[in-house]
This record gives structure tokens, sequence and C-alpha cells, in this order.
């Protein structure tokens, strides 16, 4: 009776795991705007910075851009 309890609990587990997966994969430009609303702003200021200090930043983070994020465009 116990390990038919404890699977139920693990399917409802990871049935609720499953529903917000599925629900929550939509990136969103405005994600930061309540949570963190300076945070393009200290962005733009280090990556300004580095770039300033060390020219190959902006490249480098530009190739990283494209290698992460449009892997499964």
């Amino acid at each position: 009776m116990a390990t038919f309890s404890r699977m139920v609990k693990m399917i409802l587990v990871m049935g609720f795991l499953l529903a917000t997966a599925v629900t929550s994969q939509q990136l969103s430009p405005s994600f930061y705007t309540n949570s963190c609303p300076q945070a393009l702003a200290v962005i733009r200021n280090v990556v300004s910075k580095a770039v300033a200090s060390e020219p190959r930043t902006g490249a480098s983070l530009l190739r990283l851009q494209f290698h992460d994020c449009f892997v499964n465009v």
C-alpha cells in the first residue's frame, strides 16, 4: 500500500512539473520590466565598459548570442 501511495504521489508531481514546463516555455522581451526594471541599463553599462577595455568583447558576445540562442530555431 505504501508503494502504491508513493507511486501516485510521484505521478502527480511529474504531471505538475510537465504542466509547468509546457506553459512556461515562451520568452518575453519584457521579462525584467517588473522584477528588475534597471536590468537593461545595468547590462548596457557593463557591456559598454567591457568593450571599451577590450574591443574584441563585442564580437565575442555576438558570437556567443548566435551560438547559444539560435541553435534551436
